[in-house]
């Protein structure tokens, strides 16, 4: 089915005084744009559709009293609004009207509604709200018409009831579950008729009261494995949630590993900037001695001749004090009391200290210091202070990437590693003791339903045989068989489906994403919830996706429910690049004329710049533009200007 908007008409509803917006079919061109700024009213049309579907499920009755055109309640505070929507539905036409009049009363306002009231090729129609459901259904419209801002929300990773319900509702899975319901019930009470039929015959009533335990063993079995079944979603779920924060703590670790080479490395700078204020502080200690250079190399001379004087008086005056106290002279001859007495004479005039040579040798080690001194060399103090500056800033910098790094990482240890992984091991071995009794239970009733076709037969052979029953065994045949035919069709419509969302999903998805080298498909489980498959094999849970990308996740899987439904509903836009990066912008204007269906695109200038727009233009059936009346916000028009 192709259902197409061919008219939108607004009185009185917020800032559309009287307006009428048409949409004129034009031949493979499926897009019409509805340009307009913040504020000027494109939401207002989106919520003005929903509304004239939906009343009171889309807008309720307190917020329809501020829909109210302000101007028009101040000419006439008791006013009415309307909304009028005229569609094709394969060429029958569909007007849908819906009237709300505002009753002030003092400071309190009420809304009163009227009825809709659905035309179909003329004719009206009484059963209005059915005709709507078939049209558009309710629970549906949020895959019809959406806000871009909240299409993240679609992208999850585990659906609402809500959401699941409303995607089989697209999917045509309540009416085979209603079918299959209503067999059941009738099998039910056709059991109850064979049972008091077969009250006189002995082997039936053994046969029913077998199939009695029979039912309630499979009921109970069937608890269980839903019961299993859940709990293994669950144990899945864990699962997920702790792989995600250990690959969260792997990210971590690397961090932590990072910090702890950073403090080395600060410690390594710190050492290099201590070394290099000490040589600054002893250069500044000594930085007189360049002003007295000339007086220490005077002092050195001084204290060169002292010191060798002294040493040579020193020398002689022990070489005098040796020949005294020896017996012969260094000749060989013995040497008589002149000689001694000349020799003490010498020693008397020297007058030299018995400890001179001590402070000969305190002499020599304080003239070498001063002798250095005057070799002394003026440190580069301007090199010094560029490598103390240089170094100062690289310290800053460590420092300041590794509290980065511990704020980042918070307090991350190893034993919560340890724990984390432990817990990731837990839930593997609760998936696997799930898995095992899911598996225990499907053997158990595949074995109790065939016991119960056994008897079901037996009982239909014994049935068959007394008098008056077999038109009622031919019914407990005919409508077993639609039961199970029901089941097998649910089970069957819901894989298929499913299959389906998830070809149509990631067709759309590798046109949009922005890493069509990086993203194979998306997977989608049997509870609708999203992953994305990347090219190493991994689903990637959306909570590790970027705003970006679960954007673009979220339309591909509300395109794929579009494609999947059969019907080609209207796709109403507004806002769509909420948080969009240029390529996957550019990607999802690309994939517009793809869609099966008339879409209509409420957007700012930022959202469709010229440059995508010139990109989808040959596409485009109508360009229309919202502008304000008389410079007040409770007045605009759509005017089609391209």
């Amino acid at each position: 089915m192709t259902l197409k908007i061919q008219m939108i008409r607004l009185r009185n509803w917020k800032c559309y005084r009287d307006e009428t917006i048409r949409f004129e079919n034009v031949e493979d061109r499926n897009i019409w744009i509805v340009f307009g700024q913040n504020g000027f009213g494109k939401t207002s049309l989106l919520e003005a559709i929903q509304w004239c579907l939906y009343g009171t499920d889309a807008v309720s009755n307190a917020e329809l009293a501020t829909r109210f055109n302000r101007v028009a309640v101040r000419n006439d505070p008791r006013t009415r609004l309307s909304v009028h929507l005229t569609f094709d539905s394969n060429g029958k036409i569909y007007n849908v009207s819906r009237v709300a009049q505002r009753n002030p009363r003092g400071t309190a306002v009420t809304v009163s509604l009227e009825e809709p009231t659905v035309n179909i090729d003329g004719v009206n129609q009484a059963d209005v709200r059915e005709r709507i459901e078939e049209l558009l259904p309710r629970s549906c419209r949020e895959f019809f018409f959406f806000d871009g801002v909240e299409i993240k929300r679609y992208a999850q990773r585990v659906q609402k009831d809500e959401t699941r319900d409303s995607i089989e509702r697209v999917l045509g899975i309540p009416e085979l579950r209603n079918l299959r319901d209503d067999a059941e019930r009738a099998m039910g009470m056709l059991d109850d008729r064979m049972s008091e039929a077969s009250l006189s015959n002995e082997e039936l009533t053994r046969i029913n009261a077998s199939l009695d335990e029979k039912g309630e063993e499979i009921a109970t079995l069937e608890d269980q494995l839903a019961i299993a079944k859940e709990q293994l979603g669950a144990a899945i779920s864990i699962k997920d949630s702790i792989e995600v924060e250990a690959g969260q703590l792997e990210v971590l670790r690397t961090k932590i590993d990072e910090i702890s080479r950073l403090d080395r490395e600060i410690a390594r700078t710190s050492d290099s900037l201590n070394e290099i204020e000490v040589q600054i502080e002893a250069g500044l200690q000594q930085a007189a001695i360049p002003l007295l250079l000339g007086f220490i190399r005077e002092v050195s001379s001084d204290l060169q001749r002292a010191s060798i004087t002294a040493s040579r008086r020193a020398g002689s005056y022990l070489q005098l004090k040796a020949l005294l106290e020896g017996e012969s002279c260094i000749c060989g001859r013995l040497m008589d009391d002149e000689a001694k007495a000349h020799i003490q004479k010498e020693l008397g005039r020297l007058n030299v200290d018995e400890n001179v040579g001590k402070e000969s040798i305190l002499q020599d080690t304080v003239r070498a210091d001063v002798d250095s001194l005057s070799r002394y060399q003026r440190p580069d103090f301007d090199s010094l202070m560029l490598r103390r500056d240089r170094i100062t800033d690289e310290l800053e910098e460590l420092k300041q990437a590794r509290d980065r790094l511990r704020q980042e990482t918070g307090d991350i240890s190893v034993d919560r590693e340890k724990e984390i992984w432990k817990k990731v091991g837990e839930a593997e071995a609760a998936i696997k003791e799930k898995e095992e009794a899911i598996k225990r239970f499907n053997e158990a009733l595949g074995r109790l339903k065939q016991e119960d076709d056994n008897l079901r037969r037996e009982r239909e052979r014994s049935a068959s045989q007394q008098e008056g029953m077999a038109e009622l065994v031919e019914q407990v045949r005919v409508v077993r068989g639609l039961f199970l035919a029901a089941k097998e069709l649910i089970e069957w419509r819901v894989s298929e489906r499913k299959e389906t969302i998830e070809r149509h999903t990631s067709a759309v998805h590798r046109r949009v994403t922005n890493k069509p080298d990086e993203y194979v498909g998306v997977v989608i489980g049997s509870d609708y919830s999203l992953r994305i498959m990347n090219v190493a094999g991994d689903a990637l849970d959306p909570e590790t996706l970027s705003a970006g990308e679960r954007e673009a996740l979220a339309f591909a899987f509300i395109a794929g429910l579009n494609l999947a439904s059969g019907t080609a509903a209207p796709f109403v836009m507004d806002t769509p690049f909420g948080h969009l990066d240029t390529d996957h912008q550019r990607n999802l204007v690309r994939s517009l004329p793809e869609l099966p269906s008339q879409v209509l695109v409420l957007a700012t200038d930022r959202d469709l710049p010229d440059n995508l727009l010139r990109e989808v233009r040959p596409h485009v059936a109508e360009i229309l533009k919202i502008r304000r009346l008389g410079a007040t916000e409770d007045a605009s028009t759509v005017e089609v200007i391209g």
